[in-house]
């Protein structure tokens, strides 16, 4: 049925159906990612959450939901409008894994100096007052909670790399060339908004560069991987300062 709706956009448009598809998911993913984390809709699924992980405090709980609300929009929907209008191969999306290490090469260029800038940055009280964003103290225990914690942040990582430099950068392409580079940083751009002047201004910097590797690249594997591996950085070094390591 959707892609009967879609064929109905003739060829003579200027942006393909498929292209308009995308950006219309994008934006409904978006939309539902925002307002799935209001107080009036947590409260809802609350009860929920407690039964399955009674035995984490409230505020990972919280946490958790806002993984699966990541999972769920930036992968789940998108996948499914893929499969509705018939398209079955989701390596074309960034999830192909041919040549995999030759693909690392510039990410791992990337990733070497940023990992001594976040060990100086991590001395910082306000870095150690952010990150973990799991607010675990000397009266919580480290563990599993810690475990399940960093598993559900790197979901949410994957998910947003397939949502953006994915689904939308290769969504895109086939109508917008390169310039579906540019898109996608604008709702990237504005989902950080609430964070600080330097991090916001930096993921345009992020987003251009990380955008242009998985275009030319075709994966958003190692995007993922890069994210990752630093976001786990800053939680262990906000942790090792504070005595919380053990």
């Amino acid at each position: 049925m959707m892609q009967r709706f879609f064929q109905k956009i003739t060829p003579s448009e200027p942006i393909h159906a498929k292209t308009l598809g995308v950006l219309l998911v994008s934006a409904v993913s978006l939309m539902v990612l925002n307002y799935g984390q209001q107080n009036a809709v947590y409260r809802l699924v609350e009860p929920v959450l407690y039964g399955l992980f009674s035995f984490l405090d409230s505020g990972l709980q919280r946490l958790l939901w806002w993984a699966f609300l990541c999972f769920f929009c930036y992968f789940l929907l998108p996948v499914f409008f893929l499969l509705a209008i018939g398209e079955r191969n989701l390596g074309l999306y960034g999830l192909g894994t041919q040549g995999m290490l030759q693909k690392g090469r510039p990410y791992m260029v990337l990733l070497l100096p940023m990992l001594p800038l976040v060990f100086l940055f991590s001395f910082l009280p306000s870095f150690q007052l952010t990150y973990p964003f799991w607010r675990v103290d000397s009266t919580h225990a480290l563990w599993p909670g810690l475990l399940i914690w960093e598993l559900a942040y790197a979901l949410q990582f994957f998910s947003l790399e397939f949502f953006f430099r994915g689904f939308m950068v290769h969504g895109s392409r086939g109508s917008l060339g390169w310039y579906s580079v540019p898109v996608m940083m604008v709702p990237y751009l504005m989902i950080h908004f609430s964070k600080p002047f330097p991090e916001a201004f930096g993921s345009l910097i992020a987003g251009w560069v990380l955008g242009m590797l998985s275009f030319h690249s075709r994966s958003i594997w190692w995007g993922a991987v890069l994210h990752i591996a630093v976001a786990w950085s800053m939680d262990l070094l906000s942790l090792w300062h504070r005595g919380l390591l053990g």
